[in-house]
């Protein structure tokens, strides 16, 4: 599929177009006035990861020290 460079510049115009008449119809209307300021408060929280790596085996692949895991040890 061969995309013509004024099928991009189409769609570009378009988009600027669409953005221009959301931006001029957002100055018709008054933002609301805040009476009461909310508060955020924002904390970590310790989270315990694991990393777990898993090799297929096949049926008559024989574990190796190299293809063992803590598991099987």
């Amino acid at each position: 599929m061969v995309i013509e460079s004024r099928t991009i510049v189409g769609a570009a115009a378009a988009f600027a177009l669409v953005g221009a008449a959301v931006w001029g119809s957002s100055l018709l209307f008054q933002a609301p006035e805040r009476e009461v300021t909310g508060t955020v408060e924002v904390t970590q929280v310790p989270e315990r990861a694991w990393a777990v790596e898993i090799k297929e085996l096949g049926a008559t692949d024989s574990p190796t020290d190299a293809t063992r895991t803590a598991a099987n040890r």
